[in-house]
Parts: C-alpha cells; structure tokens; sequence
C-alpha cells in the first residue's frame, strides 16, 4: 500500500504531470547533470548529453523557462524545477530497477526505457513505481 501523499509531493507531483515527456526528460538530465558536475552546465554541454541540436536545447529550455522550471539567466533549475526532476529521478530509479531486475531488460536499453516510463507515468503510477522500489517489493 503507498504511503500517504504530502502536499509537497503532491505539488511536486502535480509539476510532473504538467510537462510533456520531452520536458521531463530535459528536467532529469539537467538534474543528472548539475549533480555530476557540481556546477550549471552550458547550453551546448545539454544539448550534447541529449543527442540534439544547439536550437532543439534552446527551444526547450525557453520552454521551461516560461514553465518556471528552468531560471531565466542560467541553465539552472528552480525550486520548482528541481522538485520536479527529484521526483521524476525517484521512478526513473525504480522503473530501472524493475527493467533489469524484474523484466531483465539490459543496463543499456532499461535506461532508455526507465527515463521514458518516468516521464510519462501518472502520479497515480509514479507513487506506486517509487513505492515499490522503496518497500523493495519483488525483491
């Protein structure tokens, strides 16, 4: 049974369910990102960690800049931002725990899968991915 909901994660829930899949694949690896570097990572160093072009990253950190998810004079995530892709990073986790543990999908192509279950679960499915892995269910 999943553990009750609080308004925080409710908000941070409800931030992932308003952006569209590209979107919080850009919120998870300005995440990742930011945590391996330690720093703000450029325009062009994100565009290259996502395989697309200089104009496709530009677009949609505008994107997210008018979401409010992305700060407006560095590639920086906002609070908001940051929540976000700190609960999308959460079933990321656990969708990649259930690709290769469960389903055994390889390392390479269940990080590819895991990032896009991620982003499109409902919260609904989100709570419950993060709920399992948590409670180690199917272990």
């Amino acid at each position: 049974m999943a553990e009750p909901v609080t308004a925080e994660e409710t908000e941070a829930e409800r931030s992932c369910a308003d952006v569209t899949t590209g979107e919080a694949r850009y919120l998870m690896a300005l995440l990742d990102m930011q945590r391996e570097s330690g720093g703000d990572p450029s325009q062009a160093s994100l565009a290259r960690h996502l395989k697309v072009s200089a104009p496709t990253a530009l677009e949609m950190l505008r994107r997210l800049r008018t979401l409010g998810l992305v700060e407006d004079e560095a590639v920086r995530l906002t609070p908001a931002g940051t929540s976000a892709a700190l609960v999308l990073s959460s079933r990321r986790r656990a969708a990649l725990a259930i690709m290769q543990d469960v389903l055994g999908i390889d390392p390479e192509h269940a990080e590819i899968e895991a990032a896009w279950l991620a982003a499109s679960a409902s919260p609904l499915l989100g709570r419950h991915l993060v709920g399992w892995r948590a409670h180690g269910t199917g272990a």
